[in-house]
């Protein structure tokens, strides 16, 4: 046992560094992928009953029982997110009226490193690193008006030369990143047909964003306007819980749960003028997650059906930010708490998936339905991957002697979200004062699918 812990405190500690080197790059496709290797994206992300890898950690560990031996498993997804975003501003004054559209596409690569050790006939340890998801998106260049409705000069304070100064249209750029990085240790039990499990999940996050102003032609950075947020490194601790029963030889059934997560966002953030960087305090909550599956299996072939359901109306519907001073500007006058409504609802997925062995290699086909976490009230410029639902994905594996590598296509289906001007996004661009509010002048729409690589290896060691 002594060996044991010392392996596990080693890995503790090689997960951290992976931690420290991995974090500054990191950009992610939703708060949660559909799965965490590439053998399970081959099958449309289904694992629950069946098991068998180590990223078992992330589903179900209760499925770490499932083999005898020890393995090391690694690999990584390359997302692809392709976003169009396109707004409209339809005032009757000419001056006024604008319209965008921009294509933004963001490469996410997000690693995966897991190991599995049995430790006796009965129990199993996992441990491992990986990243759930998050969020990137950059938009730039966006005509807008002024926030207060009038010139760039009077608005700025600055002396730009007509027509430049004199006009009420900028452009603007913003900018935000959010992500998740997991380190997960679990145990797995198992009697007779069934096993059980539990784990603790180390959770490390953060989020960075900025707003900048330019003038209409995107050569003069406006001075004192706009805002720049990072939070610090914040840290929470998480668990899951897995379960599977072998109801003959050929059918299992599995559960899982995933506890919610608060992450401390606090950080600082510098608005506008405002002569230094102001303390913020925010917690994001990561919702639970509920997973019921079913699998057939032989030694050549397995098929599974997995139902999953997140409760992140109950943890992420909003969003706030409170800063130490109220110098953040709105409509109404400086304020010191900035509310998001994201407007996430309750979220189910239903997938079915399966593999096919013949000699050394492997085939696999999956699809599977998310019904939609974003709606058009929760919409922005910066949401596309959390709002992609549908996918379908097929991929093939190779063994040779102790090792077996994996390889995916997945592609998440186009999906388009349309907002007619009940969102934040919209009020935040079309309020320019008490009594000059136009949201109804104000449209917008966001469009995105994610072709993604995947790829995999595992060693299988005495």
């Amino acid at each position: 046992m002594l060996f044991g812990s010392r392996v596990r405190k080693k890995f503790s500690l090689f997960s951290l560094a992976i931690i420290s080197f991995l974090t500054p790059k990191l950009e992610a496709v939703g708060l949660f992928q559909p799965s965490h290797n590439a053998r399970y994206g081959g099958m449309g992300g289904v694992n629950l009953a069946i098991g068998g890898s180590p990223m078992d950690i992330g589903t179900n560990p209760a499925n770490l029982s499932l083999k005898n031996r020890k393995e090391l498993e690694f690999g990584i997804s390359l997302p692809y997110i392709r976003t169009v975003y396109k707004d409209k501003f339809s005032d009757p004054d000419p001056n006024l009226y604008y319209e965008n559209s921009e294509s933004y596409n963001v490469l996410a690569p997000l690693p995966y490193f897991a190991i599995r050790i049995p430790i006796s006939e009965k129990w199993t340890y996992g441990g491992g690193i990986y990243i759930p998801g998050g969020g990137n998106g950059e938009v730039s260049g966006l005509t807008r008006i002024t926030p207060n409705g009038q010139s760039l000069n009077d608005w700025s304070g600055m002396k730009l030369p007509s027509p430049i100064g004199d006009s009420k249209r900028i452009q603007e750029s913003y900018s935000s990143t959010f992500y998740l990085v997991k380190s997960t240790h679990a145990l797995s039990y198992k009697i007779g047909g069934l096993s059980i499990a539990l784990g603790v999940e180390g959770i490390y996050s953060r989020q960075i964003a900025y707003q900048k102003f330019h003038d209409i032609t995107g050569n003069i950075e406006v001075p004192g306007q706009g805002f720049d947020y990072k939070s610090k490194n914040a840290y929470a601790l998480g668990g899951i819980f897995g379960t599977t029963y072998q109801i003959t030889d050929t059918l299992k059934i599995a559960y899982s749960y995933q506890t919610s997560a608060k992450i401390p966002l606090d950080g600082s953030m510098q608005v506008g003028p405002y002569p230094s960087r102001t303390g913020v305090s925010a917690t994001f909550a990561v919702p639970e997650r509920y997973g019921l599956g079913f699998s057939y299996g032989t030694d050549t072939f397995k098929i599974g059906v997995d139902a999953l359901y997140y409760n992140y109306a109950s943890y992420t519907s909003t969003y706030k930010q409170t800063l130490a001073a109220p110098v953040f500007p709105t409509a109404f006058g400086q304020t010191n708490v900035i509310p998001q409504n994201l407007a996430y609802h309750d979220s189910w997925a239903l997938g079915i998936g399966g593999e096919w062995i013949v000699n050394d290699w492997t085939y696999r086909l999956g699809a599977r339905h998310n019904s939609g976490v974003l709606r058009s009230e929760g919409t922005n410029a910066l949401q596309a991957g959390i709002m992609v639902q549908d996918l379908v994905s097929g991929g093939f594996g190779y063994s040779t002697g102790k090792w077996k590598f994996d390889f995916t296509l997945l592609y998440y289906l186009p999906v388009k979200v349309y907002n007619g001007g009940s969102a934040d996004w919209n009020f935040n661009h079309a309020a320019f004062s008490k009594e000059d509010i136009r949201v109804n002048e104000f449209k917008h729409s966001l469009r995105s699918d994610i072709p993604a690589i995947l790829l995999g290896a595992s060693y299988s060691f005495d």
